[in-house]
């Protein structure tokens, strides 16, 4: 048993029970470490997080969360505390949520349209259709599966940078750097999340060019169904 959840009432425990397996294709519910409750965007270029760092009771007899957001709103996307009743915990994390959503389907500049493409076809051909696959890990042999299959990955990535342009090193650096993300979060990611990172690895190897994608996919397509999909 965990002492510090017989440190917090009982009342403060059941507001957020909700998000004990709470699971998402936007989100990860993270370690709160020494707040009460933390959540991150599933992409792991952002910044964009929701916290809850301590609980207070008031004179009345009523409990209030600090809340520690970011974005703010539409207009202001930087950080945002207050103070907010522990009852309306669920109205803003869902403000939160959909502040999320609006950046992932507001068309931009910034967006590579081409990886989005060829992650959504990959994770179509990988998705995992568990019952359980927002709130399970891979098991242990599929995640030792899959920190061989990408620290092979990041050694092939790092011979094919020679004899490369200055523009393509950079795209197969930041391939290496997502070898590194993915392999960190094996066993702290869902089935689904997992698959959503490695379809994204996939997407971009194949935009950085044919020879990419030839080493850190095709070449192990029919071990990679072996382990994850069918689970043999």
């Amino acid at each position: 048993m965990n002492n510090k959840k017989k440190k917090l009432p009982i009342t403060i425990l059941k507001a957020l029970e909700s998000f004990v397996n709470l699971s998402g294709d936007k989100f990860i519910v993270t370690d709160p470490r020494d707040n009460l409750l933390s959540v991150v965007d599933v992409d792991e270029e952002s910044d964009f997080y929701f916290k809850i760092v301590q609980y207070q009771k008031k004179q009345d007899g009523s409990f209030q969360f600090l809340m520690d957001r970011k974005p703010k709103n539409d207009d202001e996307p930087n950080q945002y505390k207050a103070w907010i009743n522990i009852k309306h915990l669920d109205t803003q994390f869902k403000i939160w949520l959909d502040l999320l959503h609006s950046y992932e389907s507001t068309n931009s500049f910034f967006d590579d349209p081409i990886v989005i493409s060829n992650a959504e076809k990959f994770f179509q051909k990988f998705e995992i259709l568990d019952d359980n696959a927002d709130k399970e890990t891979f098991n242990l042999e599929q995640q030792l599966f899959l920190e061989e299959y990408l620290e092979s990955s990041k050694e092939k990535l790092k011979n094919l940078k020679e004899n490369q342009t200055e523009e393509k090193i950079i795209e197969i650096e930041i391939l290496e750097k997502e070898t590194d993300e993915i392999k960190n979060a094996l066993t702290t990611e869902s089935k689904r999340k997992i698959m959503m990172r490695l379809s994204k690895f996939w997407g971009r190897a194949q935009k950085t060019g044919l020879q990419i994608i030839k080493e850190v996919f095709v070449s192990v397509v029919a071990e990679i169904t072996k382990k994850i999909m069918l689970g043999s």
